[in-house]
């Protein structure tokens, strides 16, 4: 973009996310063990210059690599976040829904999302790891729905307490972002990836019942909602689906009280902006609500709009400047992200930055002086030795730093341009780091790496 259109009409930004439970939970672990002994922002700080250097080492052209807890960045995200919760809050879209949080007797304090794990109560699905209302696959649920939770700090069963917090109720987006993905689907600029998985979640709501509790639901079928009965041959299941997410969640109390087993559908719930997670975004106090803090995901999504605004604040440029970028029909935004985070990007961001319009003025298409909604570059996943590597999971990927210890960034990145993760998941195999690998076995990056690179 920057030999096509002119250096001065692109900006590239990324940065570290600072806050959130896992870097709570990382940070104590090694505070415990001894590992580290500086404050929590010193950890963030590391972590931070460490990441800055690799994508350096790269060869990543970024005019800013910011940090959303750090220096200059950390002012204005605070700000920013502040504005646009006041913003939604002002417009109607902030919902205050008080909910069932996990806490832990024995430790005497609640449990922050990475603090409780179990398994993913969403149909079908394979993580290998479910926290406390996401897994490492990103699917979200209620925290009453994860099945089997046990408290990391103890190992104890934790206890569900009341908390308020403050939410967007995604599904009043739920008709204008089927009209959003209609559009993806039609966009040569955005990858199908994209537009199948946000349709995953566009479902009504749906629980799906164990064949065996056929007869069980029979007998209660007159209690429930109503529902309309999907049944299928050689289905180990029936589902139910209903009208709405409180039929569903009556159906379910009724369900667990008479000891019938089921799952739970993707389908669009309320998206939880805050929680009670000391290390976060401070909050704004709206309607006597104190001492909140903003959640990682959702605070992360507008985080790039606050670090376009450092750049251009380093740069002396007017404090409006930034609207050029975000709030001009002249521009695009495109955000590059993992087949993952499509569900955050793609369905919550979007309704956020709708939200922003006002409640007469929705669309899919921002005019001049709205927020741009973004084009998402989204890759599918890489496997490593055949096996789903996440940063959450048991299998740990190589870190991008340890690879440069056995090829350049030239290579690797011509290898990585080959296997085409715009059309399909693949299986990342580097020699070094493959055990089975035989003495005199091609090194797949090599061999493509030279060949691509010369």
């Amino acid at each position: 973009l920057r030999d096509r259109i002119g250096k001065e009409n692109v900006i590239f930004v990324s940065g570290t996310d600072c806050y959130g439970s896992p870097i709570v939970e990382s940070y104590r672990k090694l505070k415990e063990s001894g590992e580290f002994s500086g404050s929590i922002e010193d950890f963030v700080r590391q972590n931070h210059e460490s990441q800055k250097q690799t994508l350096s080492d790269y060869d990543i052209s970024l005019n800013l690599f910011a940090a959303s807890g750090l220096g200059d960045s950390k002012d204005i995200h605070a700000k920013v976040s502040a504005e646009l919760m006041e913003l939604w809050y002002k417009n109607g879209f902030l919902e205050k829904l008080v909910t069932s949080q996990f806490y832990d007797a024995k430790a005497e304090q609640f449990l922050n999302g990475r603090q409780v794990v179990g398994k993913c109560p969403v149909d079908k699905c394979q993580s290998d790891k479910a926290y406390a209302d996401e897994c490492s696959l990103g699917h979200q649920y209620m925290p009453a729905d994860l099945i089997d939770p046990k408290s990391t700090l103890t190992g104890e069963t934790p206890e569900m307490r009341d908390v308020a917090n403050w939410y967007i109720d995604l599904t009043k987006f739920s008709d204008l972002l089927k009209k959003y993905v209609g559009e993806l689907e039609e966009s040569d600029d955005v990858r199908p990836l994209v537009s199948a998985t946000i349709k995953e979640f566009m479902l009504p709501p749906i629980l799906y019942v164990k064949n065996d509790f056929f007869e069980t639901y029979e007998g209660l079928k007159a209690e429930l909602p109503e529902h309309e009965l999907d049944t299928e041959e050689n289905k180990t299941s029936f589902s139910l689906i209903f009208k709405n997410l409180d039929d569903r969640e009556a159906a379910k109390n009724l369900l667990n009280e008479n000891g019938i087993r089921f799952r739970a559908g993707k389908t669009l719930v309320p998206f939880r902006l805050t929680g009670n997670i000391e290390w976060g975004v401070p909050a704004p106090v709206l309607d006597g609500e104190e001492g909140l803090t903003i959640w990682v995901w959702p605070e992360s999504l507008w985080a790039p709009i606050s670090f376009t605004k450092t750049y251009l604040k380093q740069q002396g440029a007017p404090d409006d400047e930034w609207k050029k970028y975000w709030m001009s029909e002249d521009a695009k935004v495109y955000q590059f992200i993992g087949q993952d985070n499509i569900y955050f990007y793609g369905i919550a961001e979007m309704a956020m930055f709708m939200a922003t319009q006002g409640k007469d003025n929705l669309t899919t298409k921002p005019k001049d002086g709205q927020l741009t909604l973004p084009t998402l570059v989204a890759n599918n996943h890489i496997l490593f030795l055949n096996k789903k590597a996440s940063s959450s999971g048991d299998i740990k990927p190589p870190m991008a730093e340890e690879l440069l210890d056995y090829y350049s960034a030239e290579h690797l990145r011509a290898h990585f341009l080959s296997l085409g993760l715009s059309m399909k998941s693949v299986s990342f195999q580097p020699k070094p780091l493959n055990p089975t690998a035989g003495e005199k076995d091609a090194d797949p990056v090599q061999k493509e790496g030279k060949l691509l690179s010369n």
